[in-house]
């Protein structure tokens, strides 16, 4: 199973993920990095930790995500699905770092 997002390094990172985990976890990588960067709307270079944060408060809100409804009528992700996702652009940054690769020298998520 294979899983292309149209971006080399993103694409690299897929094909790495692919190779160690199981299906679902790669589907998920996979959809986890696609909603990041379509709301980022920047190559992975670029990627600051503003946006990580911005990220982070539009899912809470659930702008452009609407997945979850609470019992209270809110909307945005689950907490859970949250830290899944920043769990895989942290890891995709891991790997760049890891691999050198130029115009990216920090991991751009917060920790903690």
């Amino acid at each position: 199973m294979s899983f292309e997002l149209g971006h080399p390094l993103l694409d690299d990172y897929l094909r790495f993920v692919s190779a160690r985990a199981r299906p679902n976890t790669l589907r998920a990588t996979a959809h986890d990095l696609k909603t990041f960067f379509c709301f980022v709307g920047k190559p992975p270079a670029v990627v600051s930790v503003s946006d990580v944060v911005a990220f982070i408060s539009a899912q809470r809100l659930g702008d452009g995500d609407r997945t979850v409804v609470g019992m209270d009528g809110s909307s945005g992700v689950s907490a859970r699905t949250i830290r899944r996702r920043l769990s895989s652009v942290s890891g995709l940054y891991a790997f760049l770092l890891a691999r050198g690769t130029p115009g990216v020298n920090t991991n751009p998520v917060p920790r903690g």
